[in-house]
């Protein structure tokens, strides 16, 4: 069957969420890349649908963000020392494919760095390269598979046997607004029970709100995929409605905290959305200051009247949005106002000594009333 580009329009625009999209992605493979130099062997990145490589006013798209992060690393040398690096960009219109093909051949490789297009569905590619596997009873290389289809066809059976090969991890555009209209049309059953794995999805059916509707969705597939780490982040369109999430799985907590890294500085206000509206091309001479209420209330209500290692407390701290610089602004800000007394506390990397820190009770009553009079 040759296949044909149904939208063709997405490469003459470039809105803000496909600049957020590829500046998640370009600064994620920046640390990505050197963490798996460690690795002697073979490195894997794979972009499920890679397009054409460019826009029309000439933004780069996914598979040239990847290699040119890794021909442009400053670590370069280092990464490909003892690795081979294997770029395979899958697409299944020949003419996306034959463009991209074209754009790949202006770059110079170095011998250990391979860069491929293939012009197939990447499903059967997929399930071909992970069947070879079984049979052969091999681990797949340490990669990273993006998924960025343009609708919501997609089978959670490939996905979640992606997911099963520990140093696989996926980078996943959940197309919300296309899946939210499909969940309420009887005739998209099969389709919805392929891309959640099962019938389960029913259920949202009778969620009214939403935004509520769209978070039980993400936990249906976030369940599915059976990664222990996932982090996402949601695109709003014009009406402030979500278009689509970007799904990180990783089974490794590096990876989670390399994306949480990631998203906080793309998202830097902390709230994890990204909006069409703003301008992919603004630069901020101010960032604006994340609101940490959130991980003040959570360390409080977590840890009052306890005594706790600082290093146990940033071990949770994983679960949450938040980075460990996040906390510890916080711990000082909580120092400093007496709510909370931290042991072997001195210097700068006071915090790298592990201290005892012990979550002081609030003021009664009766002391609050004696200090008034």
């Amino acid at each position: 069957m040759v296949y044909v580009d149904e939208h063709p329009e997405y490469w003459n625009e470039y809105n803000n969420l496909q600049h957020v999209k590829h500046a998640l992605l370009k600064r994620y493979l920046g640390g990505w890349f050197p963490i798996l130099s460690t690795w002697h062997g073979r490195v894997v990145y794979v972009d499920c649908h890679a397009g054409r490589g460019e826009h029309a006013r000439g933004q780069r798209g996914s598979p040239l963000i990847a290699l040119e992060v890794l021909l442009g690393h400053r670590l370069l040398q280092r990464i490909i020392a003892h690795t081979e690096v294997v770029l395979t960009f899958i697409e299944r219109d020949c003419a996306n494919a034959a463009q991209l093909e074209g754009h790949l051949a202006e770059y110079a490789l170095p011998s250990n760095v391979k860069a491929e297009v293939v012009c197939q569905d990447f499903e059967q590619v997929i399930t071909g390269l992970v069947d070879d596997l079984v049979e052969r009873k091999l681990q797949m290389a340490p990669a990273f598979i993006f998924v960025d289809p343009y609708g919501f066809k997609l089978s959670m059976g490939v996905l979640a046997r992606l997911n099963s090969f520990e140093r696989c991890e996926l980078f996943v555009n959940f197309m919300w607004r296309y899946i939210d209209m499909a969940i309420h049309h009887d005739a998209q059953e099969e389709n919805m029970d392929a891309l959640f794995g099962s019938p389960e999805w029913r259920r949202t059916r009778e969620i009214q709100d939403p935004a509520q509707r769209c978070d039980s969705a993400i936990r249906l597939f976030q369940q599915a995929l059976g990664a222990r780490y996932i982090t996402w982040v949601k695109m709003l369109g014009e009406n402030q409605a979500v278009k689509y999430v970007l799904i990180h799985a990783t089974n490794h907590r590096r990876g989670r905290e390399l994306m949480k890294e990631a998203i906080w500085a793309v998202c830097c206000t902390g709230d994890f959305v990204a909006r069409v509206a703003d301008n992919p091309d603004q630069e901020f001479l101010i960032r604006p200051e994340p609101d940490l209420a959130p991980l003040e209330d959570w360390l409080s209500s977590k840890y009052r009247g306890h005594e706790i290692r600082y290093r146990e407390i940033e071990d949770e701290l994983i679960s949450t949005i938040f980075l460990p610089k996040h906390l510890h602004s916080v711990l000082r800000r909580a120092r400093k106002d007496g709510r909370i007394t931290l042991s072997a506390y001195e210097g700068r990397l006071a915090f790298d000594k592990n201290p005892m820190i012990s979550y002081n009770p609030p003021p009664s009553r009766d002391r609050n009333r004696g200090r008034e009079r």
